[in-house]
């Protein structure tokens, strides 16, 4: 759950972005799972879900190991369009930091890399998507 004001937007990275609402400093403590809020599903009940769901929590959540299991997070709040950077200004961990400054207004990023399992396939994807896109406009 996000312990900042954000807001969600167009992203100049992708599709849509979450940006600081206010002045955040380096070090600030910005988001930490909140079980009240985000929800944490066992990778192995993904099964049991009807395609449609699977098909979103696979993109809008994230792959951890939890307690010696693999699992997906699905943040409750809009910290599930946070785009990846590889040079971004939130860190990750326990609670995710503010990696600098960070002025209001500016896109949070984070590097998937860091936390998500799963990074490498929907990384490769968007790079398909994008690849997609610029290919489809050219022949139009």
């Amino acid at each position: 759950m996000f312990l900042v004001k954000t807001r969600i937007g167009p992203s100049k990275i992708h599709g849509i972005g979450v940006f600081a609402d206010e002045r955040i400093p380096k070090g600030q403590m910005i988001w930490m799972f909140d079980a009240r809020i985000d929800v944490r599903v066992p990778i192995s009940d993904l099964p049991t879900f009807p395609p449609p769901m699977r098909t979103f929590l696979r993109k809008y959540g994230y792959e951890e190991m939890h307690e010696g299991r693999r699992t997906i997070v699905l943040c409750g709040d809009h910290a599930r369009h946070v785009n990846h950077s590889n040079d971004p200004n939130v860190t990750d961990g326990e609670a995710d930091l503010a990696a600098r400054d960070i002025e209001r207004g500016e896109e949070l990023t984070c590097n998937y890399y860091a936390f998500d399992l799963d990074a490498e396939r929907k990384l490769s994807q968007g790079r398909s998507t994008r690849a997609a896109r610029k290919s489809r406009s050219v022949l139009v």
